[in-house]
């Protein structure tokens, strides 16, 4: 087998990795993602449910997500700003 042959096959051969590698990693990005996104909206409504003593902890997600619910909300209501 010759050189260019090889590093044609090895092309081919990287292709189909490459193409692979790419849904594995997009799934896995997925998955880290709703954690993400679940963890940021659990620690938001421990901010509305806590006592005001343990509310100071969860503020800062409450107030990253707030914009979305009230997005949220304003389109089940419809209302627009």
């Amino acid at each position: 087998m010759n050189k260019a042959k090889l590093v044609e096959l090895a092309e081919e051969v990287l292709t189909d990795i490459d193409v692979d590698m790419e849904s594995v990693l997009r799934k896995k990005l997925e998955e880290k993602l709703l954690h993400k996104l679940s963890d940021r909206f659990r620690s938001a409504f421990y901010y509305l449910d806590f006592s005001s003593e343990l509310r100071k902890d969860h503020k800062k997600d409450y107030e990253s997500v707030k914009p979305i619910l009230d997005d949220s909300i304003d389109k089940l209501l419809g209302e627009t700003k």
